[in-house]
């Protein structure tokens, strides 16, 4: 976790999430006249007068979980449901982070269709929030569109639209939505590992939600930096606070405290914990698509 005075700043580090995909994947092609963005052009700052958090995009959080051996399980992702249920900005932040988790959950899946959906999902929702031109710039949706059966290329497409969006928020000191984005994509992205983790108890993939669950105080500390900008994200910490609480005072966490703020030391937890974990996190993403 990265530490620094003066500023809060969100980092996608998404070029490194897509040249992630394309390593696991093993293949050499990309979309063509497609310029990858870099790694330090992908930067999202919140300015505070605390501290700066370093946070990794919903690509690189699946691209994690899948090179520890998460597996598609039909059935996981959220209800593809009409987004204008979701009628206060901050449903609308969250659930575009489920969307984008799904999104990314499917791609490296080769869920071709299924991403189509979770990409146009994510466009209804941007536009209901008043940045859906974010999917106009450099023909985004229909490259995405176009490139359904390019894997590499469509990880490069979902980096270049999250760049894009963070640049966009930052010019319009929505900063706000970038956090609570983040917040609904981690939970997504957790609840996702933790249910294929039941499925198949991999061992790797029990220390990588371990590991995931260090990012957390980082998300909520970001949405804390940002709570006079909507009154709504206090009840969405509250919330956050409750699955940090219930991790910090399992067993093994515990007997580890160490483990829980340096994602180079590895923990596993039991099945019991992991259990108790995703009961957590399942309840609080229920919440989230409900709305």
């Amino acid at each position: 976790m990265l530490l620094k005075k003066k500023s809060l700043a969100i980092k996608g580090a998404l070029f490194v999430a897509a040249s992630m995909i394309m390593v696991a994947c093993g293949s050499d092609t990309t979309e063509e006249n497609v310029t990858p963005p870099t790694e330090d052009s992908v930067v999202a700052e919140v300015q505070t007068q605390e501290v700066t958090y370093s946070l990794p995009s919903p690509l690189q959080i699946a691209s994690i979980f899948k090179k520890s051996g998460l597996k598609y399980k039909a059935g996981i992702t959220s209800d593809m449901k009409d987004p204008a249920k979701y009628t206060s900005n901050l449903n609308k932040a969250i659930n575009l982070g489920v969307y984008s988790a799904d999104l990314s959950y499917a791609v490296l899946n080769k869920q071709n269709q299924e991403a189509m959906t979770y990409m146009k999902l994510s466009r209804q929702l941007a536009d209901n929030l008043g940045m859906g031109t974010v999917f106009d710039q450099g023909n985004l949706s229909t490259r995405f569109e176009k490139n359904l059966s390019n894997e590499d290329s469509l990880a490069y497409i979902i980096a270049e639209l999250q760049m894009v969006t963070d640049m966009y928020l930052d010019e319009n000191d929505q900063q706000q939505i970038t956090s609570i984005v983040f917040a609904g994509a981690w939970v997504e992205s957790m609840y996702i590992g933790s249910k294929v983790y039941e499925k198949g108890k991999d061992k790797s993939l029990n220390s990588k939600l371990a590991e995931q669950m260090t990012i957390l105080s980082s998300i909520i500390n970001a949405l804390k930096a940002e709570e006079k900008k909507d009154p709504a994200i206090t009840g969405l910490i509250a919330d956050l606070v409750v699955v940090k609480d219930l991790y910090d005072g399992l067993p093994s966490v515990k007997e580890n405290p160490e483990a829980t703020e340096d994602t180079e030391k590895e923990l596993t937890l039991t099945d019991d914990e992991v259990a108790q974990l995703t009961a957590k996190i399942e309840t609080l993403r229920m919440k989230f698509i409900k709305g």
